[in-house]
């Protein structure tokens, strides 16, 4: 009575114990032996075993558990081999070394086939296979170029060769459409990722090559995508090394712990960036709820500000920031000291007794005692104050802008023991410093804590920067070349508004050829606004003359390789054909021009195979 059947494919007895299927067939016959007589089946000994009894089971190890467990193992070409221990050991052995000799010569023969220009393995995407039978009937497969695939492994290959990065291509094929192609019939297509898109550009087959283990042996018998130098400089070029960026540790920062953003209140984090081309580092304040806003929640739109330039702006205004209102609350407790003393003196008493009486005598004695008691202790007060709390601000002040002057001379590991010490000195002085920026001015709101004197709640000193007089601080920031940085439409707008402002005109593209401290580049302002005229427009500007567009072609939008072939694509579906060159002779804003379309792909009839069209 056969009461189960079990198999197992793709698992290997010779590196490692079979399968899935053995395993059950062992556990069930297991189980079947307590009621009676079971015997487990198959073809041969090395269909259960055939390993050295390390990396894989030995025939042994089968025989010793159908003897633990009282089943018989019955195998039909070699019968004997379960019967005795000693057959299953000598068997094991021979099953062993079968099929070790049996892959080394079938390692030899896939090699031979190699050096022939034979292909060997499964076959890669981009091809199919064709079998022929010559004249004496033999039967013959060789590899041909797949039409329905072709289009995209020439698009893989035409951007590796334009430099595009991995990530870019395969964002490009998937935005076009494509998907894997499995190798195996069950297995599902699915979107290209990077390691699928390394695996066409590592794969010398379709440069033409035969490769057995990895070693380029021969010319293949088959056609190539690309020639075999295009193949090396893709293989050159992926395995340089590439310049690592040494990321920075957090550097100090003069205000850390005591920011906050002007617009949304949340704190001010110090960020230090990767190391630039000179070698030094930027260091910047991000708003907390911009940089890790979202979760339903709006984001405060504060843009990421330069450290060096706020606080080279706050070490400028320090003197304001410390000492303004302090000579008020000083007098102020000065008047309140000399009141009382007035007031509850017994001299003041004696003076008043004088003045009713009349005796002029005793009232010149009575002025004299009281005069005697006051003005030292008043005098006593003011120098006592000068000396504590002003001479300890004054003190302060002087600090932040020695600190300010060695900042001129370069950061350095005592510059930066000078910071910390000053931004804990500041933490006691003020209680929040809020820093906000906008197109055009710098606002920082110093919060100082109440003083001493007896006044309740906290003193808030205002200072405003204009962008446009940066300049002015930025030797204090140690900056020698413009701000590199994001702009946003805001800022943007408010430079294009000030330039017209102070020129008389609205400006032109080739006024803002370059950037500066004040505003961005010519190329920035496209990007944002589509144009240069947009931006205008924007910013409530006329152009005046035609002079923006020859003087800006590059004011077009920006075809990427995937847009061009969506452009393709709805062409086609429009027209009911294909678009010829001559159509395309100059862009529009739903196609780009043809020059556009033979940059992206050589020519216009690569685009339309990339794109899966006909171009006939």
């Amino acid at each position: 009575m056969i009461v189960g059947e079990y198999s197992d494919e793709a698992f290997s007895a010779f590196v490692g114990s079979r399968g899935p299927g053995l395993a059950e067939a062992m556990r069930h016959a297991q189980e079947l032996a307590r009621e009676g007589t079971v015997e487990l089946w198959a073809q041969h000994s090395d269909r259960l075993a055939r390993g050295d009894g390390r990396s894989a089971r030995h025939a042994v190890e089968v025989a010793l558990w159908a003897l633990k467990n009282d089943v018989r193992v019955r195998t039909i070409q070699d019968p004997e081999t379960f019967r005795d221990l000693l057959y299953a050991v000598v068997t094991g052995q021979r099953n062993h070394e079968d099929s070790r000799r049996k892959g080394l010569a079938s390692a030899a023969g896939r090699r031979r086939a190699v050096e022939r220009g034979e292909y060997t393995g499964a076959k890669s995407d981009g091809y199919t296979r064709v079998v022929e039978v010559d004249a004496s009937g033999a039967v013959k497969k060789r590899l041909d170029v797949d039409p329905a695939r072709r289009p995209l492994i020439e698009m893989i290959f035409r951007m590796a060769l334009r430099r595009k990065g991995t990530a870019a291509i395969a964002r490009a094929i998937n935005e076009a459409g494509w998907q894997t192609k499995p190798l195996i019939g069950w297995q599902r297509p699915k979107a290209w990722d990077v390691q699928s898109v390394l695996d066409v550009l590592n794969n010398p087959r379709y440069a033409g090559l035969a490769a057995h283990k990895g070693e380029v042996i021969a010319r293949g018998n088959w056609p190539a995508y690309i020639t075999e130098r295009q193949y090396h400089r893709i293989k050159n070029r992926r395995s340089r090394p590439k310049p690592t960026k040494t990321p920075r540790k957090r550097d100090t920062f003069l205000l850390a712990r005591l920011a906050k953003c002007g617009i949304c209140g949340s704190s001010l984090h110090c960020f230090t960036d990767e190391r630039r081309s000179d070698g030094t580092f930027p260091r910047r304040y991000l708003c907390w709820s911009h940089n890790r806003g979202g979760n339903g929640s709006p984001r405060c739109p504060s843009l990421p500000m330069d450290a060096d330039l706020i606080e080279a702006m706050f070490a400028s205004t320090i003197h304001r920031f410390l000492l303004e209102g302090e000579e008020d609350e000083t007098m102020q407790a000065e008047l309140a000291t000399f009141e009382g003393a007035w007031v509850d003196s017994p001299e003041r008493q004696r003076v008043l007794d004088a003045v009713l009486s009349g005796d002029e005598v005793a009232l010149d004695h009575g002025l004299e005692a009281l005069l005697a008691r006051v003005a030292p202790e008043a005098m006593l007060l003011k120098r006592i104050a000068a000396s504590s709390r002003i001479g300890r601000q004054l003190d302060l002040v002087r600090w932040v802008e020695s600190w300010a002057a060695d900042e001129l001379a370069g950061r350095t590991d005592s510059s930066r023991a000078k910071t910390r010490e000053l931004n804990a000195d500041l933490r006691t002085r003020f209680s929040r410093v809020s820093v906000a920026m906008d197109g055009r001015y710098v606002e920082i709101v110093a919060h100082r804590r109440a003083s001493n004197t007896g006044r309740n709640g906290e003193r808030r000193i205002n200072a405003r920067f204009d962008r446009r007089e940066a300049q002015r601080y930025l030797p204090l920031a140690r900056r020698s070349k413009p701000l590199h940085r994001m702009w946003d439409d805001a800022e943007i707008i408010a430079s294009l508004q000030d330039w017209a402002a102070t020129h008389s005109r609205s400006p032109k593209c080739t006024d803002w050829s370059r950037a500066s401290w004040d505003r961005p580049d010519d190329l920035t302002v496209r990007r944002h606004f589509g144009g240069w005229r947009k931006a205008l427009r924007r910013a409530g500007l006329k152009p005046d003359g035609r002079e923006y567009d020859r003087a800006a072609p590059r004011c077009y939008k920006q075809w990427s390789t995937s847009a061009v072939v969506r452009a393709l694509q709805d062409a086609t579906r429009a027209a009911g054909r294909p678009p010829r060159s001559t159509e395309w002779f100059r862009a529009a804003p739903d196609h780009p021009c043809s020059t556009t379309v033979r940059e992206r792909f050589g020519s216009w009839p690569a685009a339309l195979e990339a794109a899966g069209l006909d171009g006939r």
